[in-house]
C-alpha cells in the first residue's frame, strides 16, 4: 500500500537479580504506522516498558498518535495526542496534547504551537498541570 509505513521493535536487557530492588529483565516493545495520502499524514505509535524493578514504578504504557496536513507548499497545520501510563505503586496517566501551525516563505519559517499537560511527571498534583505557547521564528541564509 502506498503511503504507508510500518515498524517496530522490541528489546531486553539482563537485569542483576542480585538485589530486592529488581524482580526481572528490562523489556521494550514498540510498534507504529504512518499514513500519507495528499496532503495528510496520520501516524500512531505504541510502546510498552517494563523497567524489571520489584517495587515503585515497575510498567510504563505510551499511546500516541498525530494528524498533519499540508494546506499548500507554505502553510501546515497539525495535532498531536500522547498519553503514558505509569504502573506499579501508583498509576498514574500523563497526557499532552498539542496543536502547532507552521508557514515557511522562502528562508523564514514561522512556528506556532499550543500545548496542554496534565500529571506531568506522573503527578497528580495541579501544578503538573500545564499549558505552553511556543512561537519560533527560523531564518535561513
Amino acid at each position: 500500500m502506498e503511503g504507508l509505513t510500518l515498524y517496530g521493535g522490541i528489546s531486553q536487557v539482563d537485569v542483576d537479580q542480585g538485589t530486592a530492588a529488581h524482580s526481572g529483565d528490562a523489556e521494550e516493545k514498540t510498534f507504529g504506522a504512518k499514513y500519507a495520502v495528499g496532503g495528510f499524514t496520520l501516524g500512531y505509535q505504541w510502546s510498552e516498558e517494563e523497567n524489571g524493578r520489584a517495587t515503585t514504578t515497575t510498567k510504563y504504557s505510551n499511546d500516541g498518535y498525530g494528524i498533519t496536513f499540508a494546506v499548500n507548499d507554505d502553510l501546515s497545520i497539525g495535532y498531536n495526542h500522547y498519553e503514558s501510563e505509569q504502573s506499579g505503586a501508583t498509576s498514574v496517566t500523563e497526557e499532552a496534547t498539542s496543536v502547532q501551525l507552521s508557514y515557511t516563505m522562502g528562508g523564514a519559517t514561522i512556528v506556532l504551537a499550543e500545548a496542554q499537560g496534565e500529571n506531568i511527571g506522573y503527578s497528580t498534583a495541579t501544578t503538573a498541570d500545564l499549558d505552553a505557547t511556543t512561537l519560533s521564528v527560523s531564518l535561513a541564509f
